[in-house]
């Protein structure tokens, strides 16, 4: 059966000599494979441009349920983006949150809210002229909330420290080492409440917005069992070193 639905690359492999095997999260269906046959071939009437990480795709699809690879029988760009495919320090985020995404968004789980997230961010992300260097952190931070950890409470006048274990901002100390405090944590705490719009308001230093990239990426990884490591954080650190 044949289906109408937006969707979002997140990666894709070479199939063939002239094919591609696309893993996209779609608004209809979450996290899917699709074969495109002809994708790499000149007479291909999908090309391979079309399915880059990050690209917004108007889809019709044929979907099987249970079935591990599906087919698009139609795929057009929803919206071209510009500056963050001509900006560098804007395709390395976009590189680093498709990564994240394709480690975190489960197979088949569709998320009607997550995804006008996702299409609305990237949207903004590509018109911002100010505050970029930080969207990264909002994004982590907001995409948590889907994620079901997002930091809950507030720090106090006495204590900023926020527990990552339990995902909260607590009063006292904790018995471990997973943690967020200081100035750290007041810098956190304001991530969790500015909007994207915001954004360009927020002054972080870079060493502060490393720190937080390396701990956001400790939280991932503490309420995300076997998510690994994010190998393109690595250029992230380097871009905006």
């Amino acid at each position: 059966m044949l289906h109408k639905t937006r969707g979002l690359v997140l990666h894709h492999i070479r199939y063939s000599e002239s094919s591609l095997i696309v893993k996209i999260y779609t608004e209809a269906f979450g996290v899917q494979s699709y074969l495109v046959k002809g994708a790499r071939s000149k007479k291909g009437s999908m090309r391979s441009s079309m399915f880059q990480p990050m690209t917004l795709l108007d889809l019709v699809v044929y979907h099987r349920n249970k079935s591990d690879l599906q087919h698009i029988r139609e795929a057009g760009v929803a919206a071209a983006f510009h500056s963050i495919s001509s900006d560098l320090r804007k395709s390395t985020i976009a590189i680093f949150l498709a990564e994240l995404l394709l480690k975190t968004l489960k197979e088949g789980e569709a998320n009607e809210e997550l995804f006008e997230f996702l299409y609305s961010s990237l949207h903004f992300f590509d018109m911002q002229t100010e505050g970029n260097e930080n969207f990264h952190l909002y994004f982590m931070v907001q995409l948590s909330r889907f994620l079901g950890f997002y930091p809950q409470g507030e720090p106090s006048d006495k204590h900023a420290l926020f527990d990552m274990r339990e995902g909260k901002f607590i009063d006292g100390v904790t018995s471990h080492g997973d943690r967020i405090e200081g100035s750290l944590s007041q810098t956190f705490y304001m991530l969790t409440q500015a909007t994207a719009g915001e954004l360009n308001e927020l002054s972080i230093p870079r060493i502060i917005r490393m720190e937080l990239l390396d701990a956001l990426l400790i939280y991932y990884q503490i309420h995300l069992t076997g998510l690994g490591s994010i190998k393109s954080v690595e250029v992230l650190r380097e871009v905006f070193s």
